[in-house]
């Protein structure tokens, strides 16, 4: 059995690379381990879990999948950014998922953490969503 979250991971940042408004924010900086050359602002992918909920009939996960966007002034206008790209991340995650070898049962929208970096410059808005996923 393979993991779902992989295949999920692959289809999240294809969706957000497509997305117009996400890109107009974030560019292509799209990372699951960020370059030490990165510049503000970039999106993180991968943090999550995977619970399994499987029964007789089916094998069934449940994904916790986490994007986090990252800020910084004076490149970036600090939380107005944040907040933005958040948003963008939200409304891009709304369309239905298709992933080779599973069924997508469900998408939906947990939360949104905006927090502060220690450095006190560094603005960070944590973008959770929850997945029921049927391995196929």
């Amino acid at each position: 059995m393979s993991d779902p979250s992989l295949a999920l991971q692959g289809a999240v940042v294809a969706r957000l690379k497509a997305d117009a408004s996400t890109a107009a924010l974030v560019g292509v900086r799209i990372y699951d381990e960020v370059p030490t050359s990165a510049t503000f602002p970039y999106l993180v992918v991968g943090d999550g879990q995977v619970i399994g909920d499987d029964d007789d009939c089916a094998d069934v996960s449940e994904v916790t999948f986490q994007i986090h966007a990252w800020t910084r002034p004076p490149a970036d206008t600090g939380w107005p950014k944040a907040k933005s790209i958040a948003a963008a991340v939200r409304a891009a995650m709304k369309a239905p998922f298709v992933l080779v070898g599973f069924d997508v049962l469900l998408c939906e929208f947990n939360q949104i953490q905006f927090l502060k970096d220690p450095d006190g410059l560094t603005r960070h808005a944590m973008v959770e969503f929850r997945f029921l996923i049927v391995h196929l």
